[in-house]
């Protein structure tokens, strides 16, 4: 191992380069310098070696100086100065770098989440959907994905992308997938909707979070589907509403149910084409008294319509 030992202005310091190491030797240089720094063997103000003399003490070539010097230079740990040369940078906090590290952890504050992020309780599983192995809603057989397909319309698209696919897109969606999903239904579930209604999101936890952040207050009562989905109590836990469970019989939702238990509630949320876990379809008769419901109420229905185009036999 090559080391060198220089005297920096009354302070002894070592740059020590091992080439066995895997580490690169810019990436030695770098630690070495950077871990005397925050140890406050060198302090702010304090001139390092130039690049050509570094380079010829450790017997290295200058460019892993270089880059070294290059990286502390870039995160502010060395500062130059024309006709000066290279120096500890002075904007560094000398003082609190200097300190003993026990007494810096005991100066720092507390770092604390918000009163409601404390709120909420530990996530917990229902014990119903431990281990469902191949009856797992939601996960399709991906043996039957067409990959070779999908490979070549993504390999096709790759050939011919344009400067603006590198871009920041629109905040809702790629406009030609939102204007697709609105073909979509309206030609084949008759809903009257426009590209701008429609928002892309990363999946269905999402947006339950938007939609409940915009829909509800904290306070507000909302329906939920008992059995249901067990994610909807984290979204609305999160909001601060109040969760009101209204049981499922073979009808689907039982609307009367929720009646008796909050006829105020602000939304409800409901899978009505395949409920979850139970698998019924809501009967066309609950459908309207829920609907005659929310309209006399001036509640939301938000709608988990996460399997719909699937029918059984």
């Amino acid at each position: 191992m090559t080391t060198l030992k220089t005297e920096l202005r009354g302070i002894s310091g070592v740059v020590a380069v091992d080439r066995r190491l895997s580490k690169p030797l810019h990436r030695q240089i770098y630690d070495s310098f950077r871990s005397r720094i925050i140890r406050a063997d060198l302090r702010p103000g304090e001139v390092v070696p130039s690049s050509r003399s570094l380079a010829d003490e450790l017997r290295v070539s200058r460019l892993p100086v270089l880059n070294a010097y290059a990286q502390l230079l870039a995160e502010g740990y060395f500062e130059t100065r024309v006709g000066a040369g290279t120096f500890v940078a002075s904007s560094l906090p000398g003082h609190s770098l200097s300190r003993p590290i026990s007494d810096r952890a005991a100066a720092r504050a507390t770092r604390s989440v918000s009163a409601r992020a404390k709120a909420l309780p530990a996530y917990e599983r229902p014990s119903w959907a431990g281990a469902l192995g191949p009856f797992q809603v939601g996960q399709p057989d991906l043996h039957s994905f067409p990959i070779d397909i999908w490979s070549k319309l993504v390999a096709r698209y790759a050939r011919n992308m344009r400067v603006k696919g590198l871009q920041y897109g629109d905040a809702i969606g790629l406009a030609e997938l939102r204007q697709a999903i609105a073909v979509y239904l309206r030609t084949s579930r008759a809903v009257r909707c426009e590209p701008e209604q429609i928002m892309i999101v990363s999946g269905s936890q999402q947006a339950l979070d938007l939609t409940t952040r915009v829909l509800l207050d904290p306070g507000a009562a909302a329906w939920v589907e008992e059995p249901g989905y067990w994610l909807v109590h984290q979204v609305l836990k999160a909001a601060g509403a109040r969760i009101v469970s209204v049981r499922v019989d073979d009808e689907g939702l039982d609307v009367s149910a929720g009646l008796k238990l909050n006829r105020k509630a602000r939304a409800v949320f409901v899978a009505p084409s395949h409920q979850y876990p139970l698998g019924v379809t809501m009967s066309a008769a609950r459908r309207l008294e829920l609907l005659d419901w929310a309209e006399r109420a001036g509640a939301w229905i938000v709608e988990d319509d996460y399997d719909s185009e699937y029918r059984y036999d």
